[in-house]
């Protein structure tokens, strides 16, 4: 079966996009993240559970998502072990912000595949790993 040529996934291949989901309860730090991203080249949406993203998941390719690892209704680390089980978004790579130290937090989420960012160092956090995975122009 053919995708049809206005699919979205046809044309973030053809001009290159990057689209990522941050999903953070506070409505100011999720804008920020969000800024963030997009003045790195990021076509970026944002939600404040992670419930409402799965309805979003399934129309739009995301390369990342950010979350906060404390959401209101199923948690952050919840979240990102359904991705990762699930075979239509493994592929999207995630960082979990957290204020927490927990030592099995930062195991769970380095078990899923997930980045970990801090809290109180979350733009130097996020910047890391964006450069890691090539995400930021030279």
């Amino acid at each position: 079966m053919h995708s049809p040529i206005w699919s979205t996934r046809n044309y973030q291949d053809r001009i290159n996009l990057s689209f990522a989901l941050v999903i953070e309860q506070v409505a100011g730090f999720r804008n920020s993240v969000m800024t963030l991203l997009r003045k790195r080249g990021w076509l970026v949406h944002g939600t404040s559970r992670a419930e409402e993203a799965f309805s979003i998941l399934a129309h739009i390719p995301y390369d990342l998502i950010v979350l906060d690892s404390e959401l209101p209704g199923m948690c952050g680390i919840d979240f990102v072990r359904i991705l990762q089980n699930s075979r239509e978004w493994r592929t999207i790579r995630v960082v979990v912000i957290t204020s927490s130290d927990s030592p099995s937090l930062a195991s769970q989420v380095a078990e899923c595949g997930a980045f970990l960012a801090r809290r109180s160092s979350w733009e130097d956090d996020l910047f890391e790993f964006l450069a890691a995975e090539r995400w930021i122009p030279s």
